[in-house]
């Protein structure tokens, strides 16, 4: 393995894999997996975020990396993105997030983009490590989390749970419920990047009305409190 034709460079919440656009694709991915192989001790099961450096690729291209990467090092991969500096906050939060709400109780991920026609229902909470696109479908008694872009319909706390939210890295559904509240938006018209301009946002139920606002500590808080009203009311 030429080690100068792949380099890793990390933090806590995502990579950054620069690859050499010289030596051709096939022997790339052989250079890539034996990189990973070596690393997969340090990152174990790490959750992360990746941006690709050094190579154009096309999306093909792209997915296959992807898969090198996650078959030789066991890393899950919860979005590409292009390189953003604020971007890493957006994941911190996103990724706090997620593993918060999955120990509060039994969940379930789901690795791979939703498309129209397609619908995912679970008893549980569910993690989306992909997109929604628009004309699919996600119903969840529990809370949803879409790392990545939610452009389709989405109905949490299906079974009447007012304190279950929504959130996505891209929040720009088409049809939001939680319980049974609904908030409807227009369709955006898609960004043509990494594929979507990052703006993670979070859906939940207070004073009797869905609010979707960008997710922040402030913002989380706020839940938090909301939660704690509604059980004291029910008591």
């Amino acid at each position: 393995m030429n080690r100068n034709t792949v380099i890793i460079k990390s933090n806590k919440y995502g990579l950054i894999v620069i690859l050499d656009d010289k030596i051709p694709f096939d022997e790339l991915l052989l250079d890539l997996a034996d990189k990973f192989k070596e690393s997969a001790n340090f990152f174990k099961n790490a959750k992360m975020a990746v941006s690709f450096r050094g190579r154009v690729m096309t999306k093909p291209q792209e997915k296959m990396v992807v898969d090198t990467i996650v078959n030789n090092s066991g890393i899950h991969i919860l979005c590409i993105v292009d390189e953003i500096p604020e971007h890493e906050e957006y994941y911190r939060q996103a990724v706090e997030l997620a593993e918060e709400k999955q120990e509060e109780g039994d969940g379930m991920f789901h690795r791979g983009t939703l498309r129209a026609g397609q619908v995912l229902e679970t008893e549980h909470s569910v993690i989306i490590l992909g997109d929604v696109n628009p004309g699919a479908n996600v119903i969840s008694k529990g809370n949803i989390i879409v790392l990545g872009s939610c452009r389709g319909n989405v109905y949490a706390g299906a079974s009447g749970d007012r304190g279950c939210i929504v959130a996505a890295l891209v929040m720009k559904p088409i049809q939001v419920r939680i319980a049974d509240k609904i908030a409807r938006s227009a369709i955006v018209k898609r960004v043509d990047t990494c594929e979507y301009s990052m703006d993670p946002k979070i859906a939940y139920i207070k004073d009797n009305h869905i609010y979707v606002k960008q997710i922040s500590r402030d913002t989380l808080n706020d839940i938090s409190e909301e939660e704690e009203n509604t059980s004291d009311s029910v008591q």
